[in-house]
């Protein structure tokens, strides 16, 4: 009769290792050797003589009570050529809407009636980067009523 394969019980040993529950409760151990190696073991009598500090994993972070988002519903309410951020995972950008008034009025109806407009459609924001509020909106639509015939 043959004898078993000797890798089929190494790769057993490693298959059941990897599918059983691993000891979440161990302790380890570190130590450094008289060569300046450092060790570790979940023994602390294979250090010996050696001095050994236990080693403490950091804690798993808090899970939150919140269910996370289904990717499958992410690329359901995305269309194949946009991702969430507008731009399409392939190919040229996106070509995006134009500011008619490039966010300046030059005193004339026609030009804070194009800046109103560029406000509202979202093309906009100040010039120290912060984005247009509530209350910009709120004075466009004021403007708009004013200026645009």
């Amino acid at each position: 009769m043959q004898s078993p394969n000797p890798a089929w019980h190494v790769l057993s040993a490693a298959l059941a290792a990897l599918l059983l529950p691993s000891a979440s409760h161990a302790e380890i151990y570190k130590w450094v050797d008289a060569k300046g190696q450092t060790h570790y073991s979940e023994r602390k009598a294979d250090a010996g003589d050696a001095r050994t500090v236990e080693v403490k994993p950091a804690p798993a972070p808090p899970q939150s009570a919140a269910p996370k988002e289904d990717w499958r519903a992410w690329s359901r309410a995305t269309s194949p050529t946009q991702t969430a951020t507008g731009v399409p995972p392939y190919g040229p950008p996106v070509a995006r809407p134009r500011s008619v008034s490039g966010g300046r009025e030059n005193g004339t109806d026609a030009s804070r009636c194009a800046l109103a407009r560029d406000v509202l459609a979202g093309l906009l924001q100040h010039s120290n980067g912060k984005p247009i509020d509530q209350y910009d909106r709120d004075v466009a639509q004021n403007d708009i009523k004013s200026f645009c015939k």
